[in-house]
């Protein structure tokens, strides 16, 4: 068992997040739940408008913008281990996110509304 199972069967669930696009054993699924834990909706959503493909490789920002929540390198320090660590990338996103970093996800507009409301009906509570 991996860290990021660890840490799931540690939280509590009263239900889990699951992503209507991902296959029920698609490791991204950990993702998606371990995201809605630490912080709710708001955080799977921001995630979601960030790299909806929860590609752990994705570049962005002509090369300085990276991986799940696309950290721009300008402003932000990462982590060793955040480029092959799933667990530490969410974690990393979170305590940004709490700490009121600014994200773009808000004002991203997909398909005439914004990304938030576009992506709603990508995911079920279980």
């Amino acid at each position: 068992m991996d860290e990021a199972e660890n840490n799931l069967i540690k939280l509590n669930y009263t239900g889990t997040l699951i992503h209507k696009w991902f296959k029920r054993d698609d490791p991204k699924q950990k993702m998606v739940a371990y995201a809605y834990k630490l912080w709710g909706m708001d955080f799977v959503y921001m995630i979601e408008c960030e790299n909806g493909n929860r590609n752990m490789n994705a570049v962005g920002d002509n090369g300085r913008a990276f991986w799940l929540c696309q950290m721009n390198t300008r402003y932000h320090k990462l982590p060793a281990d955040y480029k092959t660590n799933w667990v530490v990338q969410v974690e990393y996103c979170y305590n940004k996110w709490k700490s009121w970093v600014a994200f773009y996800w808000p004002s991203r507009i997909v398909k005439g509304q914004k990304c938030y409301n576009y992506v709603k009906n990508r995911f079920i509570l279980e």
